[in-house]
């Protein structure tokens, strides 16, 4: 029941039908080959048609089926663009174009009228579509594309994006799509705050709508009988004793209950026999719970659910193919959409680059430490043999807070050493990008957090303290945590947080799933390692004999943050955000790889839902003399293992 007192923090509708009491029938995606690509057909010759013969056409499909006005220089267009595009055929070709203007126009709410500017715009983004199915490319397009990558070094399309540097992009819920919003301002506002909790719940709840359980069916459908439909909070009033599916926010009561919130009001949860599935289930999570509304205004939970993730390929498609990142580069579009043409030849370049790695060191490099330096010393030994594309090391870089008093000075000798450690290699230092994240214990936030968790986003290392490094090394980049690496076509999350110790701290207590042995992720580990020299040897990060426990609470981790589609999906009492940047901990879409190091847990590389996600742990274990880093293939798309002996 809506709590009297409790302001929702937005609003929505959501049809409701008949709600089921069981997940048994829910599918989750699963990682499916990609469709291959059709060669093109040869371009009808084109012909020169004028506005009153295009006019039945468009008026009997923009007006009478869709009821759009079109004005005359929307007519103007319409009639260039269809004698260029379709010939002789027009009349009988141009019919299905016109209906995807029509619907693709009605569902960015662009208004009633049709005019040339906006009209131009929309028929850029149906073509996008088709050609993303069809894979036709014109001749002149990929003579331009060709040229215009092959004068460029892959170094030209490697660039690492700071959060505080990220484009910025808010979720229009009215719309559901992006739209490229102003720079942050130096203090947020509560109305942003409560935006941000917004944006999360209708991101997730329209991406369950597009999923075809959450679909009504329609006549003769396979899924008629077991579709799931979400309801309001509000909307349960007066159906005591009815089974309902609702999406909600987990928080814990001034009770010491647990209550889910949606923007509609709130509802206590009685978990006394609920069954919960694949994941941690902590609070500041969006769930999906299943249970009967009861007449004490509670609801008895039956089963707990994340909502599944969606592949990259979908969301893409459902947004427009946004360049949320300028991966793109000379390959947007105007309107900031990525040219599938040109990512098309980026992937083939990927492929045709086939030695190019990214390697990412454990986490917690405690440079104020002799044996991480000559561990580091011996990883650079091998790593010289074949210089990779990057190299990322993870933070803290000091076993201790940094305070002000006292440690400055030591704190810069530290980035000295390892300065004076990397002139030794002159191969990495200048082909080899070189990527520091730092961590809880490095300046300036560990001044107020003592170690502990800080603001997030992160602010990278101040230069005043790496003003050594920068001179040895010819490409040295200082990022955020976290931050976002992209490499011609692909996304790579990099992120520093223990990660694993919060949700084992914070996780609810459930029945074990029935699925839970069934069900199982993705994985995705090569055993052959690169050949780096005679020291090195390529091994499972994990012992064989404990493979199975370890691999299924990682699953669980890797599940709990896809799914979520969120870094940080915690309340800011365990983990504050600056809500101005948190579209930088979005995982939406997700990423081609996402590199979580996390020294609380043990290593690991799993394929889920098509994103790749890695953890290097720990640079030097405590319970082993190895060090492990992880070796990222940018061609394949996967990752593998290495380890040296210290």
């Amino acid at each position: 029941m809506p709590s009297p007192n409790l302001q929702p923090f937005a609003f929505t509708s959501v049809s409701s039908s008949s709600t089921i009491s069981s997940f048994n029938s829910f599918k989750r995606p699963t990682n499916a080959a990609p469709r291959p690509l059709r060669s093109p057909s040869p371009a009808p010759l084109p012909i020169e048609l004028q506005p009153f013969q295009v006019r039945p056409v468009a008026y009997r499909i923009l007006s009478k089926k869709h009821g759009l006005n079109l004005k005359s220089s929307g007519l103007d267009l319409l009639a260039t663009y269809i004698g260029r595009k379709y010939g002789r055929d027009w009349r009988t070709k141009s019919e299905p174009f016109l209906d995807q203007i029509g619907r693709r126009w009605k569902e960015q709410d662009r208004g009633l009228f049709i005019d040339a500017q906006l009209l131009q715009l929309v028929i850029r983004e149906v073509e996008l579509r088709s050609s993303s199915f069809t894979g036709s490319v014109t001749e002149t397009t990929v003579e331009v594309v060709e040229d215009t990558l092959e004068s460029f070094c892959p170094q030209e399309f490697f660039h690492v994006w700071d959060a505080f540097a990220q484009p910025r992009w808010t979720y229009n819920r009215m719309r559901k799509h992006f739209e490229k919003a102003s720079r942050p301002s130096l203090l947020p506002s509560a109305k942003h705050q409560v935006h941000t909790l917004s944006s999360r719940y209708y991101l997730l709840l329209h991406r369950l709508l597009r999923n075809e359980e959450f679909q009504p069916p329609s006549f003769h459908a396979s899924n008629a009988a077991n579709w799931h439909a979400i309801t309001l909070i509000k909307n349960l009033l007066g159906r005591h004793g009815k089974s309902c599916l609702i999406l909600g926010l987990l928080v814990k009561g001034s009770n010491g209950n647990w209550w889910a919130e949606d923007p509609s009001g709130r509802l206590e949860l009685e978990l006394d026999n609920a069954v919960a599935g694949e994941g941690y289930f902590v609070p500041g999570c969006m769930l999906l719970v299943d249970g009967v509304y009861t007449r004490t205004e509670k609801l008895q939970v039956k089963t707990v659910h994340h909502p599944p993730a969606e592949f990259r390929s979908t969301s893409r498609e459902a947004y427009g193919y946004l360049d949320f990142m300028g991966i793109g580069g000379i390959g947007s579009t105007p309107d900031g959409r990525f040219d599938l043409a040109i990512e098309r030849k980026m992937v083939a370049e990927e492929e045709r680059k086939a030695e190019t790695k990214i390697v990412a060191l454990g986490g917690d490099l405690y440079l104020d430490d002799l044996r991480t330096l000559d561990a580091l010393g011996k990883t650079f030994d091998v790593l010289e043999h074949k210089p990779p594309m990057a190299v990322i090391l993870f933070g803290s870089f000091m076993s201790f807070p940094f305070y002000n008093s006292g440690t400055s000075s030591r704190y810069k000798d530290n980035f000295d050493q390892l300065a004076q450690l990397l002139s030794k290699y002159s191969g990495l230092c200048t082909s080899t990008t070189f990527i520091f994240v730092p961590g809880n214990n490095d300046p300036w936030g560990s001044t107020a957090s003592a170690g502990g968790p800080m603001l997030w986003p992160q602010r990278c290392i101040p230069e005043i303290f790496t003003s050594q490094v920068r001179r040895v090394l010819k490409k040295a980049i200082w990022a955020s945590n976290p931050s976002r690496l992209c490499y011609f076509s692909q996304e790579i999350v990099i992120c520093r947080d223990d990660l694993a110790s919060r949700l084992r701290r914070n996780n609810i207590r459930f029945k074990p799933s029935r699925s839970t042995t069934t069900d199982k992720m993705d994985t995705s580990e090569d055993t052959q390692a690169d050949d780096m020299g005679p020291e090195a040897d390529a091994q499972p990060l994990f012992p064989d004999e404990t493979q199975s426990e370890e691999n299924l609470e990682t699953e669980k981790m890797v599940r709990t943050v896809l799914d979520q589609g969120h870094l940080s999906p915690w309340p800011s009492s365990l983990r504050p955000v600056i809500s101005e940047y948190e579209h930088a901990l979005s995982l939406t879409p997700l990423p081609h790889a996402i590199i979580i190091c996390d020294p609380t847990a043990s290593g690991y590389a799993h394929s889920y839902t098509g994103c790749h996600a890695m953890n290097p742990c720990r640079f030097l274990p405590s319970d082993k003399r190895r060090v492990t880093w992880i070796e990222y293939s940018t061609a394949t798309r996967t990752s593998t293992t290495n380890s040296i002996p210290y």
